[in-house]
């Protein structure tokens, strides 16, 4: 079962969202990956751990449909 992923910062229109997106997780190769200029949303096939990066960003997991 995938896990789906949706990364935020706290009052901040990414620039960069892909970017921001390999910042909190290096591990990324690939997976896919979409965003809206606030956010940022990613499927792994297993679960992953986030990198911390403050109480700014926030990673939080999708529910599945």
């Amino acid at each position: 079962m995938s896990t789906t992923y949706r990364i935020t910062m706290s009052g901040v229109t990414l620039a960069d969202p892909y970017a921001f997106l390999q910042a909190v997780f290096p591990q990324r190769d690939g997976e896919p990956a979409s965003s809206d200029g606030s956010s940022v949303t990613v499927t792994f096939d297993t679960p992953q751990t986030p990198v911390d990066l403050g109480p700014l960003v926030k990673v939080e997991v999708v529910p599945a449909l």
